[in-house]
């Protein structure tokens, strides 16, 4: 079958072919009837897909199948190539449309992660120092959350064994106040999960943030006055774009079709699942 399903030729050169090929193109109304925003999309329901009667078979065996994990991966190579702006998600009551979305990339605020277990954390691991003195007194004063005026550290029992002059801690609590006062960190690296060592994160992690309420070119006319020639061509390549990523997921769903088969397993009864199984070659 032809890779070239959702996908249609433009000619760029054209403003009224530009025009045509945007203003024609299938649309998805995303939200509830009182909000009627709507994008560019495509219908992806078994009966549109230009299956065989076998493939179309297999296909509503598989809708209770984690199918979708196994052919997703154009999505995401679409929302990189848009720097995370726009993306892909699927609507109506079966996710029988493929619909493109408006779309950020948000820090997640979080500082710190586990290794062990993933458990993410919005403060930082406190920082360790290669004298045990110092060690101590900054634990003093992370525990009394950086609140302390200096001499009042001073009274605390760790800090009164440590081996140093009044004038010696004295030095070290301010200055080790001060690199900590405006560190948003833990007292210590254990995890909150599972006690194991964290680790700051070297990069701020983000995530998608999608917005299916926000309509792309609803009764747009695309008018010179508003749409340069560039500015047209750009829309072009993005939505051509997408209709190119919803023909790699449809072709990815087609060849899960012909090498994999349904079957049912029990896995406690009386709960049963069916799964893609990989034919043998």
């Amino acid at each position: 079958m032809s890779n070239f399903f959702f996908q249609k030729k433009v000619d760029r050169r054209s403003r009224s072919a530009m025009v045509d090929f945007l203003k024609s193109h299938y649309r998805y109304n995303t939200m509830s009837s009182w909000n009627r925003s709507s994008s560019y999309a495509h219908c992806i329901k078994i009966h549109r897909l230009g299956l065989t009667s076998e493939q179309s078979d297999k296909a509503y065996e598989s809708l209770d199948t984690d199918f979708w994990d196994e052919i997703r991966w154009p999505i995401d190579e679409f929302t990189t190539s848009q720097g995370g702006c726009y993306t892909i998600g699927t609507n109506g009551r079966s996710g029988g449309y493929l619909v493109l979305y408006q779309s950020r990339r948000e820090l997640t605020g979080h500082l710190s992660y586990c290794p062990s277990c993933g458990q993410r954390s919005f403060k930082k691991v406190p920082p360790t120092f290669e004298d045990a003195n110092e060690n101590v007194i900054a634990q003093e004063i992370l525990r009394s959350q950086k609140s302390w005026l200096p001499d009042v550290y001073l009274s605390q029992p760790a800090i009164e064994a440590l081996p140093l002059s009044i004038d010696e801690k004295l030095s070290l609590i301010v200055r080790i106040r001060s690199q900590l006062v405006n560190l948003n960190c833990t007292v210590t690296d254990a995890c909150s999960v599972c006690s194991k060592p964290r680790r700051n994160f070297d990069v701020s992690p983000s995530q998608l943030s999608v917005y299916p309420g926000k309509s792309i070119d609803q009764h747009e006319d695309f008018y010179a006055e508003d749409w340069s020639m560039d500015a047209l061509r750009d829309r072009v390549d993005l939505v051509c774009a997408f209709d190119a990523a919803c023909d790699d997921i449809r072709s990815n769903f087609i060849a899960l079709l012909d090498d994999f088969d349904v079957v049912e397993e029990t896995i406690q009864r009386p709960v049963k699942v069916k799964k893609l199984i990989a034919r043998a070659a």
